[in-house]
């Protein structure tokens, strides 16, 4: 019995080193609410258009195939856009002075937010944040990527592009007040003074927002 014993303990033992020493791999929330602040660095500091930073909050549920962004300040300020891939149609609402309400078409899948091609790099502090990090790697474009080591939160997202050594910063992502989990249903939903029927068709459809560079969009 005790010859039968050990090799079960051995096997149990070998499988939790192993499963211990993997490293962290890369996954986008599917679900969650943030603070988005969009630094574009070749962009002067003081230049008012195109404006160097872009603030947005975002609310994303990709289980129910639905997101929205607000701007709230840089380029396309005082606008929010709502993706109801859900049920095919997309809105653009300019708020007042202007308030008006725009929508489209909507007739492909909702993008999947897809880190797979990022390789683990070790554990780095950001903010007071233990955070795994990442790399991606495209040619000269160099991606350092961190999140939160604790509930896998996006925290900061940098794009160099790296020639003969040399290192020039081209754009940051920095997620702040993360909230993991499905944001309210009402985010999705138009403000009480529109509603499908008033929203004017526009042809063509809106472009993608690129809330996580190009690994994630909608």
């Amino acid at each position: 019995m005790m010859q039968m014993f050990f090799p079960t303990i051995l096997l149990i033992v070998t499988y939790l080193e192993i499963y211990q020493s993997q490293d962290p791999i890369a996954r986008f929330p599917l679900q969650f609410s943030a603070n988005v602040e969009i630094i574009s660095h070749l962009i002067d500091e003081e230049s008012e258009f195109p404006p160097r930073r872009r603030h947005m909050s975002v609310y994303y549920d990709y289980l129910a195939k639905q997101a929205r962004a607000d701007i709230e300040g840089g380029y396309e300020a005082a606008k929010y856009y709502i993706r109801r891939y859900d049920n095919k149609n997309e809105y653009m609402v300019r708020l007042p002075p202007i308030d008006d309400c725009k929508r489209s078409y909507l007739g492909e899948g909702m993008p999947f937010p897809d880190l797979s091609e990022l390789q683990y790099s070790g554990k780095e502090m950001i903010d007071s944040k233990l955070c795994n990090y990442f790399i991606f790697q495209q040619h000269s474009s160099r991606i350092h990527i961190y999140m939160n080591a604790d509930d896998g939160a996006p925290v900061r997202l940098i794009e160099e592009n790296v020639m003969s050594d040399v290192s020039t910063p081209l754009l940051t992502y920095e997620y702040s007040d993360v909230v993991i989990g499905p944001p309210s249903p009402e985010w999705f939903e138009l403000p009480s003074q529109f509603d499908r029927s008033t929203c004017v068709r526009h042809v063509g459809g809106f472009p993608y927002l690129h809330i996580f560079h190009y690994f994630v969009r909608f």
